[in-house]
C-alpha cells in the first residue's frame, strides 16, 4: 500500500494531478480484475522432460545437439535465504547441461577504524560447489558495477547460450529445458519467456507478464523482454555489457544483440518467445519490482540505450520519456520512411466522441486492439495502449503510406492517396460504411506486409469519429 501511494505521488509530480487520478483509477480497475494464479508445471510433465533429457544425453549421436547453458548471477550483499532459493531453483531443473556462475562482489565495512573486505556468501557457495561441480564461484576483487561484474562472469562462461538471473529471484523447474528446446529448434539469437512477480516469501504470485511475441517497435518503447532471457554466446562475447548503461544494461545488450534483426522481415525466427512463466521476480522492499522509483537512474539509462541503438543505424530521432517510468517514445526527426526502410504504413488510433478507442490498431481477424478502452488509460500494467508497436493493419482515416505503395492504396481504397496521419480533417470522400472502412484497412495492411513492409501503429496520432 505504501509503495502504491509513493508511486502515485511521484506520478503526479511528473505528469500532473489529473493524469495521476486517471492512472490510479486504471490501476484500481486492473487490480480488482486481476485473478491471476500461477499454476506450476505438473510433476508428470517435469518427469517427461527429465526422461527426454536423459534419453538424448545417453545417445552419443544426439547429445551434441543439447545446448550448454551458462547462467550468470552477479551477487552483492545478497539476502542469504533469497540466494539459496535462487541456487536451488537452478539445481532442481529437469535439464542438466548447465553451469551456474556466481560472481560475488565484496562488501566493504569499517571495523576498528580499518576497512574490512567481506564475502558474505562464500561459505554458502563453497558448500554448493563441494557437491555440484556445475556451480562455479568467482570472487571479484572489487564491486565495479553490475555490467563489469557480469562481464567478469561472462569471461569464464563456457555455454552455447548465456542466461541471466538476478541474485534474489528464481526460475521454474522447467525453465532451462524450455530454453534448450527453443535453442535446438531454431538456434535463435535470443530466447525469452513470460514472467510474474512473487512476494518476499516466494509464496504469492501476481502481475503475470504475459508477453507479446517479439514486436520490434514495442521493444523500442520498453524492455518488455526482461526475464527469463538467454542470448547466444557468440553474440554475448562480442557485444558484452557496457558500464555506461548500468541500470539498463540488459536492455542495451538485448538491443545490440538483436541488431539488424530489428529491421529484418524474418525477425521472428531470430527472437523466440516462450509463452510460459519461467521466471519469478521477487518483490521486496529494496527491489525495483516493488518500487520502480528505487532505480530511477535505470530508466534514464534505458532511454539513452534506445537512442544509442537508433543512432548506430543512422536514424535521426529523439527518444522521449512517456508518463510511466521506463517507457519511451521514438520521435523521428527526418523522413521516417527514409530512415525506416522496413515500414510501409503508419497509423494512429480512432476514438469516438466519448473518448473511447474504436479502431486504428487492427488484427488480421478484424478485431480491434484496445477496443472500448478510454483514451486516457494506458492499457494495463505494461501500458501497451500508449506504445508504438508493429501491427497487422491501421485505419485509412489516420494513416500515412510509403510513396512506393500509393498504387496499392488506390487499388484497395478506390481513391487517390491522402495523408490523414498529420491532418485528420482532410476529406476522404465516400469510402464506405464503418465495416467497409475496417475491412479495406485490414486488406491494405495485409497487402503492405505481403510486399515485405511492416505496419506501425503510433497512438500519438488520433482521429475522432462520430
Amino acid at each position: 500500500m505504501l509503495n502504491n501511494i509513493k508511486k502515485t505521488i511521484a506520478y503526479a509530480r511528473r505528469n500532473g494531478v489529473s493524469s495521476a487520478i486517471i492512472a490510479a483509477a486504471e490501476r484500481i480497475h486492473d487490480q480488482t480484475s486481476d485473478n491471476y494464479e500461477f499454476v506450476p508445471t505438473s510433476e508428470e510433465h517435469l518427469e517427461k522432460q527429465s526422461k527426454w533429457y536423459r534419453s538424448i544425453l545417453n545417445d552419443s549421436g544426439k547429445s551434441k545437439k543439447l545446448p550448454y547453458i551458462s547462467i550468470l548471477v552477479p551477487c552483492y550483499n545478497t539476502d542469504k535465504d533469497f540466494f539459496k532459493e535462487m541456487v536451488d531453483s537452478v539445481r532442481n531443473q529437469t535439464y542438466g547441461k548447465w553451469e551456474l556462475i556466481l560472481a560475488e562482489a565484496p562488501v566493504i565495512k569499517e571495523k576498528d577504524g580499518k576497512k574490512v573486505t567481506l564475502y558474505p556468501l562464500a561459505k554458502i557457495i563453497e558448500k554448493y560447489t563441494a557437491y555440484d561441480g556445475r556451480i562455479r564461484y568467482l570472487r571479484l576483487k572489487s564491486n565495479d558495477g553490475i555490467s563489469a561484474n557480469t562481464n567478469a562472469a561472462l569471461d569464464i562462461a563456457k555455454g552455447d547460450y548465456i542466461a541471466l538471473l538476478d541474485h534474489d529471484d528464481y526460475i521454474t523447474p522447467d525453465a532451462l529445458c524450455e530454453i534448450a528446446i527453443a535453442a535446438i529448434k531454431n538456434y535463435p539469437k535470443l530466447i525469452y519467456s513470460d514472467e510474474d512477480k512473487c512476494d518476499a516469501a516466494g509464496k504469492r504470485f501476481f502481475q503475470h507478464h504475459k508477453k507479446n511475441p517479439f514486436n520490434p517497435d514495442m521493444f523500442l518503447s520498453n524492455n518488455y523482454i526482461c526475464h527469463f532471457t538467454a542470448v547466444r554466446s557468440d553474440i554475448m562475447f562480442q557485444k558484452r555489457f557496457r558500464p555506461e548503461f548500468d541500470g539498463a544494461q540488459d536492455y542495451d545488450l538485448f538491443l545490440r544483440s538483436i541488431g539488424e534483426t530489428m529491421w529484418a522481415r524474418d525477425f521472428y525466427r531470430q527472437v523466440v518467445h516462450i509463452p510460459k512463466v519461467l521466471y519469478h521476480w521477487r518483490s521486496h522492499d529494496n527491489s525495483t519490482s516493488a518500487n520502480p522509483q528505487s532505480k530511477t537512474y535505470a530508466y534514464e539509462a534505458g532511454r539513452l540505450a534506445v537512442y544509442d541503438f537508433m543512432k548506430s543505424y543512422g536514424i535521426q530521432c529523439t527518444v522521449e520519456d512517456l508518463k510511466h517510468v521506463g517507457f519511451y517514445r521514438v520521435e523521428y526527426s527526418g523522413d521516417i520512411f527514409a530512415d525506416r526502410k522496413d515500414l510501409g504504413a503508419i497509423g494512429g488510433r480512432i476514438v469516438n466522441r466519448k473518448g473511447t478507442i474504436t479502431g486504428g490498431n487492427y488484427r488480421d481477424n478484424g478485431r480491434v486492439r484496445f477496443e472500448n478502452l478510454p483514451k486516457g488509460y494506458s492499457g494495463g500494467i505494461q501500458h501497451r495502449a500508449v506504445l508504438q508497436q508493429d501491427t497487422d493493419a491501421v485505419d485509412i482515416r489516420c494513416m500515412k503510406v510509403r510513396p512506393q505503395l500509393y498504387d496499392l492504396y488506390e487499388e484497395i481504397f478506390g481513391i487517390p492517396y491522402v495523408d490523414t496521419l498529420e491532418d485528420s480533417n482532410i476529406s476522404l470522400g465516400d469510402i464506405g460504411t464503418e465495416e467497409e472502412i475496417r475491412e479495406k484497412s485490414i486488406r491494405f495492411g495485409k497487402a503492405v506486409r505481403d510486399r515485405g513492409f511492416r505496419v506501425l501503429w503510433d497512438p500519438k496520432y488520433e482521429t475522432t469519429v462520430l
